[in-house]
């Protein structure tokens, strides 16, 4: 109570000391800018991680199984077997092929794409790509049908019921020898994912005529597994894999995309770091702030030891009034860029240029506990840290030099 209603005063008074009050405030603007721009970066840099993971996410699923020896020999088993796993919501059988998608009597050359052939019963689970189907939703695709990207299908010239023939990286044998696997397909719709990854490249066909021209006879050659959410891939995965057996392995995005992630959260931490140097600016200030006021009030703090206050009351004092210092601007900092975070991100006021990103279309911000306990703690340790040096000059005071200088 000693140390509170002393610090509390020196804080607080006005009759002297003006310079000494400007320092202070200057100390806690430092100090609130500072977490004010920690905060922020950190929102901004998790929710373009969030943005970027879900749109990477939205054409496929959380991981997907594969047999270490090509093509899954026994497809249903190994759906049955997985989905009597825990944490495992949906599962879907695919083939992925490469071809070249060409417009029958259009001058225009082929296009290259990643030819998807998914199961219309179960591809929806596993694939949040399908929201955006149009005019009619996946499950209703028919063999012979083909689902393009909006992009592909724009460029080509394409709508639904066209034709169009595609010549898949697959040789078969025929009457000039080795030939590449030609197809003939119907445009049943169109998907925009908000990816032109995706919406230029990507084509869906049914899993049936994938195993017909693969000859693999009800054979799929990957399983696509959703998990209940991003962060169980980690816990679900393993227990597939362990499920299965030995003969299987599982991939996802994060992997694949491992040094993209790894970027992201370098940077996140590198553009925090460097922000902090305000509350470190802010620091030196409340440094200047606490020494001035030791000098200012040396025969106050004489008199103080004199009537018996100890060197460690004294040195807790000062310490408690940077550390108030710091309470204070973080408190500001928080209170003006946590609540200005989440209403530009729920209303999503600051929008992106559609041509720099097409995946996001607007400036996310997405808090997080543990980022604004680390922002609250960092400058409250600087603070304290900062006031410990004028605070153990005080507490070594004589008070009878104190007095007689006086």
């Amino acid at each position: 109570m000693f140390e509170r209603t002393i610090a509390d005063r020196y804080l607080k008074t006005h009759r002297k000391g003006a310079f000494v009050r400007i320092m202070v405030r200057f100390a806690r603007g430092g100090t609130a800018l500072g977490v004010f721009a920690m905060v922020v970066t950190l929102a901004v840099m998790n929710g373009f991680h969030e943005e970027i993971q879900a749109t990477l996410f939205s054409a496929t699923a959380h991981f997907t199984v594969f047999n270490l020896a090509g093509d899954i020999p026994d497809t249903e088993g190994a759906l049955k077997t997985i989905r009597a796993v825990p944490g495992v919501q949906a599962t879907s059988p695919i083939r992925l092929e490469k071809g070249l998608l060409l417009r029958p009597g259009s001058e225009m050359p082929p296009e290259a794409v990643v030819v998807k052939a998914v199961d219309p019963a179960t591809a929806h689970g596993t694939s949040s790509i399908f929201d955006s189907m149009q005019p009619t939703p996946i499950e209703q695709l028919k063999e012979g049908e083909i689902v393009l990207g909006k992009e592909l299908a724009t460029r080509l010239g394409l709508r639904v019921g066209d034709t169009v023939a595609l010549n898949l990286f697959r040789m078969e044998l025929g009457l000039g020898g080795q030939q590449p696997k030609v197809a003939a397909f119907r445009v049943a719709g169109t998907f925009h994912s908000h990816s032109s990854e995706y919406d230029k490249a990507w084509s869906f066909i049914h899993l049936a005529d994938a195993m017909r021209i693969a000859h693999t006879e009800g054979r799929a050659e990957m399983i696509e597994v959703r998990a209940s959410s991003i962060e169980a891939i980690a816990k679900v995965k393993p227990r597939v894999l362990e499920a299965l057996g030995p003969a299987f392995q599982a991939t996802d995005l994060r992997e694949s995309n491992r040094a993209l992630f790894a970027a992201l959260t370098v940077e996140k931490w590198a553009f925090t770091a460097i922000l902090s140097l305000i509350v470190l600016v802010a620091a030196f200030n409340i440094v200047a702030s606490l020494v001035l006021l030791v000098t200012e009030k040396r025969r106050d703090l004489g008199v103080l030891l004199a009537l018996g206050a100890t060197p460690k009351q004294i040195q807790r004092l000062f310490e408690l009034q940077g550390l108030r210092i710091g309470v204070v601007g973080t408190a500001w900092g928080l209170g003006v860029s946590v609540p200005l975070c989440l209403v530009l991100d729920h209303w999503k006021l600051l929008k992106l240029p559609a041509a720099v990103y097409d995946f996001i279309t607007y400036m996310p911000f997405r808090l997080k506990l543990l980022d604004i306990v680390l922002v609250a703690v960092f400058p409250l340790l600087v603070s304290w840290l900062a006031a410990r040096y004028p605070a153990k000059k005080a507490a070594a005071l004589d008070p009878v030099d104190a007095l007689r200088a006086e």
